[in-house]
């Protein structure tokens, strides 16, 4: 049975998301059944945690999420594209697609409820891609990053926080 354990994957921490939702343009239900909403994302942050290489930190510029939810309603599918600038001064262009678990509690947020409240990490989950043209940061492109995410409710609105891992390949041989 161990070596059906072996040669797994393991993560390393390494970047913190964080974009503030902006404005929303509801499509409505498209051909396919599913609910489409358009989140404008303007502004955020991206930043490496301590210890992780190749370190920055970036200021979100554009951005925006194609929502969808399924037909049933029980989950969402993110479709988030941006882009961010270095302190540096150099463009990165970030993506990150991932699922959401369409609790109660995440629910209230879609609906604006008033009651609506920020929710634990847990209900999401994703990966991102980063396309750079930085030399220092290129290790970044042939990398692979999976996330858990979360949003954030505040008096001024919505923040999209993800907290993204390194995929580092197993070199175990069974």
């Amino acid at each position: 049975m161990s070596g059906e354990l072996s040669g797994f994957p393991t993560l390393k921490p390494a970047i913190i998301t964080k974009v503030n939702i902006g404005e929303l343009n509801d499509l409505g239900t498209i051909h396919n059944g599913s609910r489409l909403m358009h989140f404008g994302t303007p502004t955020g942050t991206i930043e490496t945690v301590p210890g992780f290489e190749p370190a920055f930190k970036a200021d979100v510029n554009f951005g925006a999420d194609w929502l969808s939810f399924d037909p049933d309603g029980t989950h969402a599918r993110i479709d988030l594209r941006g882009m961010a600038k270095t302190e540096a001064g150099h463009s990165i262009d970030f993506r990150y697609q991932g699922i959401i678990r369409v609790a109660p509690e995440v629910k209230k947020i879609f609906e604006m409820s008033p009651d609506a409240a920020t929710v634990p990490f847990g209900f999401a989950t994703g990966q991102h891609q980063f396309l750079v043209a930085d030399p220092a940061l290129k290790a970044l492109e042939n990398s692979v990053f999976v996330s858990n995410g979360r949003i954030k409710v505040h008096e001024k609105g919505l923040i999209v926080e993800t907290r993204q891992s390194l995929v580092i390949a197993s070199t175990v041989m069974d």
